[in-house]
């Protein structure tokens, strides 16, 4: 006969603890469901509170969940109860320890389990701690690795987690000190687990992780093995598809000459492009967009409309006075593409705007070392210094008002002197050499604004940036602040994707730019060129749009649902804020605010000047639009410029990552022929489709700003970690508005030949992770 007293006998004489364990993550597609069971799971309730005279509580035994198993692929949830003698004082559960004791050996192969929260209910009150972190089992071991110390990381994770509930303090606020201490020692181990790299070794450019490999990231940093599944068969399944094509290239080669692969016009890439798409993996949409772009892409309100509605929608300044680029071709522009007016008008009205490509290109060198490998042949993809005006004008229809009216470019690389073009008359036939000229001045532009775009605008300003972000958040915000709650759902993945990019992208051994795109073998060089254009102002959406004078652009869809998102983000910030900062002095005497601030602009931003970035924080006005800064530009700025680029960079004629044959000079008669012969062959052409494919395409695990079960798409909730009541209606009053913005953005796009829905929040990740 049992012997052990009732649940009731106990309750009398006990606190009662009941607590839910809740592990794995949330993802809809994945079919296995896997358990673990590699170890005992313990929890303290108030770890350290016994050797502090000021605590209200006392400290727990070892609340030790024995024999179970939790989930891994889904979420899964284990409870149990817990009978605490009253006399040993616990009371309210104000910070929880978690670790993990293992069966066996600690050195030996153990996968870590992904705890997302611990909830107690004590008092008939819940307690919710929020985790979203992985821990290793620990089992002392000398037989056969020597003493390890319990303190020390575990396989890639904290030794143990501590955690407070709800929506988590300011350190500085709190009272007891057996709080701060263990909030003071969690962060001393993560600071240890994600150091910088050496100064010496970054360079003039964004700082980044001190790790060269991925898999020797803590496990905290790395992606959900969904993802790492995802990636890794995203880019096995391109290699397949390119390789026999580069393999064919050099048995030719062996044997003789490589058959040449060129697209024979036009009309032949678009059949091609059907097949490439269909054997890359595009889906139907994505190829049917593609078409859409190969049917108008030679327009020039065409051209304009992606300056504003395209990928690279963020380098265009309004004209105020003409500067030396443009004085040695302004006067020739002829009247026709002006609509008759007067430069000097059109300049004073605003209607004449600029991108300026030149500088950012400057000292980077013709590309093309990798191409006999990819397409038998050795070829030099030429590098151009490329600028562009554009009018907006008022006699067209606003659709098609905003177009291209002179483009400049230079072969700085051969000493070439500069050559200006302008559009034909709108009679002109398609075959006529001066259409053809202009036609192929604008691909020149378009391949000068591939480099600029795939390494500034998008791995400079949204990848590189965000990882400073991230590495001084883990550095430097325990995971109780309020602030890492806020945006450690924005952050995560961001450090895992760039070390593997540096690894297996943009690596010297490594460059899958070099395989198709101009300014590619010269890597190194552009990054420190792009990254010397980041600043902090140019990130403070309003403000920047109003600086370069876009306010009156027409259909400038990009600029209009920036604003519209980062209204909505702005004003969620505050209330984020308001909950833990009553007054300025309150987030000046925030040390780990502080610091965070102070890493972010040294040594993070230190190689080429601190970006503009403050190195502290003194109000709360500052603070909320520092941090909307933040989480907009790891979330809307990326989606912006990342998941557009299948349809209008993986078009190759619509825009070439690389051309064989260099800028026309002013007197070249210019045939159909020289454009085919000077666009990527098909190895390169298929190359390309295939990283738009990889790089343009959500993961499986992303989390979005509005859910849509349809889709698989997973909302805010559930990723969240500031998980207070205040905090969740804070997130839950900026879904809905996010959702009044998709609405309106649906509406927008009826009809539409091409809809512009990037920015739609159903189709923003709130994180950088591809």
């Amino acid at each position: 006969m049992d012997s052990s007293p009732s649940r009731a006998v106990l309750a009398v004489s006990s606190d009662v603890y009941r607590v839910y364990l809740h592990t794995g993550f949330d993802f809809p597609e994945k079919g296995t469901v896997k358990k673990w069971d590699q170890g005992t799971i313990k929890i303290t309730i108030n770890p350290g509170a016994n050797d502090d005279p000021k605590a209200t509580v006392k400290e727990s035994d070892e609340l030790v969940l024995k024999d179970r198993k939790y989930d891994i692929d889904n979420e899964g949830t284990v409870d149990v109860e817990f009978f605490v003698d009253k006399d040993k004082g616990v009371g309210e559960p104000k910070l929880v320890k978690i670790e993990i004791e293992g069966k066996g050996c600690s050195c030996c192969c153990v996968d870590p389990l992904y705890i997302r929260e611990v909830d107690i209910i004590w008092n008939q009150v819940i307690y919710r701690f929020p985790i979203h972190n992985y821990l290793s089992p620990y089992t002392p071991c000398s037989a056969c690795c020597g003493s390890s110390e319990k303190d020390e990381p575990q396989h890639g994770c904290a030794p143990y987690l501590f955690a407070q509930p709800g929506g988590g303090s300011v350190n500085h606020d709190e009272l007891e000190g057996f709080i701060k201490t263990a909030r003071d020692k969690e962060l001393n181990i993560i600071k240890s687990m994600v150091p910088w790299e050496r100064e010496d070794k970054v360079g003039p450019i964004c700082g980044y992780v001190g790790y060269n490999k991925y898999k020797d990231l803590p496990r905290f940093l790395q992606f959900r093995q969904a993802w790492i599944d995802s990636f890794a068969s995203s880019i096995k399944e391109g290699q397949r598809k390119i390789i026999p094509a580069v393999l064919l290239n050099c048995l030719c080669g062996c044997c003789g000459e490589a058959p040449e692969r060129d697209f024979k016009s036009f009309a032949h890439y678009m059949d091609c492009f059907v097949h490439m798409g269909e054997k890359v993996g595009w889906s139907k949409s994505e190829i049917k967009d593609g078409l859409k772009v190969g049917q108008i892409f030679q327009q020039d309100p065409e051209f304009g409309r992606q300056i504003i509605q395209g990928p690279n929608s963020t380098k265009l300044w309004k004209v105020e006075e003409l500067s030396d680029t443009w004085k040695a071709g302004i006067d020739k522009i002829p009247s026709h593409v002006i609509d008759g007016e007067d430069i000097n008008t059109v300049i004073s009205d605003g209607r004449l705007y600029e991108i300026k490509n030149s500088g950012t290109l400057e000292g980077i060198k013709h590309g093309g070392k990798l191409s006999k490998k990819i397409t038998g042949h050795k070829q030099t993809w030429y590098v151009t210094h490329a600028d562009v005006l554009l009018f907006h004008s008022k006699a067209r229809p606003e659709e098609e008002a905003f177009v291209p009216v002179l483009i400049r470019l230079e072969n700085k690389n051969d000493g070439e002197p500069e050559t200006f073009w302008y559009p034909p008359e709108n009679d002109v036939h398609k075959e006529d050499p001066t259409y053809l000229a202009w036609l192929f001045a604008k691909m020149h532009f378009r391949c000068a604004d591939w480099g600029v775009y795939s390494i500034g605008t998008h791995y400079a300003r949204a990848h590189a940036q965000n990882e400073v972000f991230a590495i001084s958040m883990y550095r430097n915000l325990s995971s109780s602040h309020p602030l890492f709650r806020l945006l450690k759902p924005h952050f995560q993945g961001i450090v895992g994707v760039n070390c593997q990019a540096r690894e297996s992208l943009i690596a010297s051994d490594q460059n899958a730019f070099a395989k198709f795109m101009s300014s590619g073998d010269d890597l190194p060089q552009l990054m420190v060129n792009c990254c010397k254009e980041l600043h902090y102002d140019n990130m403070v959406v309003p403000t920047d749009f109003e600086t370069r004078g876009l306010k009156d652009v027409p259909n400038y869809f990009f600029r209009d649902d920036c604003e519209a998102l980062w209204e909505i983000l702005l004003n969620y910030v505050q209330e984020m804020v308001d909950l833990s900062y009553h007054d300025d002095k309150t987030v000046t005497e925030d040390h780990e605010l502080q610091h965070f601030v102070k890493e972010i602009s040294d040594p993070g931003f230190k190689g080429f000047g601190g970006a503009g970035f403050p190195d502290s924080l003194t109000s709360k006005e500052k603070l909320v639009e520092y941090l909307t800064v933040l989480i907009f530009n790891v979330s809307c700025y990326h989606t912006g410029v990342n998941f557009q680029i299948n349809k209008y960079l993986g078009y190759v004629p619509n825009a070439p990552p690389s051309l064989r044959n260099p800028p026309p000079k002013q007197d070249d008669v210019i045939t159909m022929d020289h454009i085919m012969k000077s666009l990527p062959q098909y190895e390169c052409a298929l190359a390309i489709m295939v990283i738009t494919e990889v790089l343009g395409n959500f993961s499986p695990i992303e989390r979005f700003y509005v859910e849509t079960k349809a889709e698989h798409k997973l909302g805010y909730l559930g990723e969240n970690m500031a998980v207070s009541e205040e905090q969740e209606g804070c997130i839950k009053r900026m879904v809905v508005k996010m959702e009044g913005l998709r609405d309106t953005i649906t509406k927008r796009n009826e009809e539409k030949y091409l809809a512009y829905n990037v920015l739609s929040p159903q189709n923003i990740p709130i994180t950088t992770q591809t």
